[in-house]
């Protein structure tokens, strides 16, 4: 009779936490929740060289948070089809190039800021049901870990980094960074023909056919040539003392390079940031040969204030889709055809006139004319933020 009062206990006070824990989620925007996340480790250093466009994180990164709150709010652990998708995550990410301790690092640097913001949303008396929950949160954060590094030891061959790439990748770092150059820096330098006191021409280039040792062996075959470059999985990323071209690597047909003029030391770093995101999205596209970042810009734009973006597409898309799902398409088709009214009512296919009231419906949604330069601005960024997504 005992041990059933204690069970019975048991039980209440889990309902309790998990009831504590639904109102602090209800109260919580969870899309900017997941934003917050992934800020807290998009830009590390580590990560930032073999990162996955933004919107793919973000999606993956809602699901973990989706998952979470499952097991805190409903008491539903991970299942097997769940684990199995970590595992599938993890092993494109290996195959990839991703190091194996990357992304249970992002994993620690989440739920710290998870743990921080709940925490902060909770009033007083919510606190301690919090705070009980708190192993919970950290365990899926081990779990997960460890199956990624399990998942990373049987898929991913025994990494072998040439000393040379090692010293290349450190004096990159350095000269972006502005720090202090050590000697290693300077014996490399005098053996590769590397001016050191040059303006550089920074240069991202992608086979993503190719594997990741393929890159590898390009970034030795341009270091041959005076050329600091460094591999980064499926990406080769540096700064050279003159123009690059992909017929040099024999990558005409299927390799895809962004470079920029000479450029001084103290932007460097986000001139490389701007031509990694470059050559990903024109990889994404199918696109080979040479990209300019002239050709980009509005992307560009978009990955430098990833929140704002956010903001801007749930503005417009997610209220028409949460209004009407059949407005979203329509100002998708009206955009894809320039704002031609004619050649949109065609191809929905409506009357110009239902048209007309569509657009009407549009703008009293989401408050942006399109029939003026600042809403069709607007408009046009939301869904190309979108399109790229």
């Amino acid at each position: 009779m005992h041990n059933g009062v204690e069970k019975i206990g048991s039980v209440e006070a889990a309902d309790r936490t998990r009831l504590a824990i639904r109102r602090i989620v209800e109260r919580t925007d969870l899309d900017r929740f997941t934003d917050g996340i992934l800020d807290s480790f998009w830009d590390r250093p580590e990560y930032r060289r073999f990162r996955p466009p933004r919107e793919d994180v973000r999606e993956w990164v809602r699901w973990n948070v989706d998952l979470v709150v499952r097991w805190l709010v409903d008491d539903q652990r991970p299942t097997q089809a769940d684990l199995e998708r970590f595992r599938e995550r993890a092993r494109g990410l290996a195959r990839d190039g991703m190091p194996a301790d990357v992304v249970p690092a992002n994993f620690r640097h989440g739920a710290r800021y998870a743990w921080t913001s709940l925490l902060e949303a909770a009033r007083e008396d919510e606190r301690p049901a919090l705070l009980e929950s708190a192993d919970l949160l950290f365990e899926f954060v081990d779990r997960v870990s460890h199956l990624f590094s399990d998942t990373y030891e049987s898929t991913r061959p025994p990494a072998v980094v040439s000393d040379d790439e090692r010293r290349a990748l450190g004096l990159l770092d350095r000269v972006c960074s502005g720090a202090a150059l050590v000697g290693e820096d300077y014996q490399l330098a005098e053996r590769l023909g590397f001016d050191l006191n040059a303006r550089y021409r920074p240069f991202a280039l992608s086979a993503p056919s190719l594997s990741v040792q393929h890159h590898a062996t390009l970034a030795a075959r341009l270091r041959a040539e005076q050329v600091l470059a460094t591999s980064e999985g499926r990406r080769v990323v540096g700064v050279a003392s003159r123009p690059l071209s992909l017929g040099e690597l024999d990558l005409e047909s299927n390799g895809t390079l962004a470079q920029v003029g000479s450029t001084p030391r103290p932007l460097l770093s986000e001139a490389l940031d701007e031509l990694r995101t470059v050559v990903d999205l024109a990889a994404a596209r199918g696109r080979s040969g040479e990209v300019q970042l002239d050709d980009h810009l509005p992307e560009l734009l978009i990955r430098k204030s990833p929140r704002l973006a956010a903001r801007l597409r749930a503005r417009v898309y997610g209220r028409l889709e949460a209004s009407d799902p059949e407005l979203a398409r329509t100002l998708d088709v009206l955009i894809e055809h320039d704002f031609d009214r004619g050649a949109t009512a065609a191809a929905l296919p409506v009357h110009r006139n239902t048209l007309g009231n569509r657009i009407n419906r549009i703008r009293a949604i989401t408050g942006l004319d399109i029939d003026r330069a600042d809403g069709h601005g607007l408009v046009w960024l939301a869904w190309l933020d979108r399109a790229e997504g």
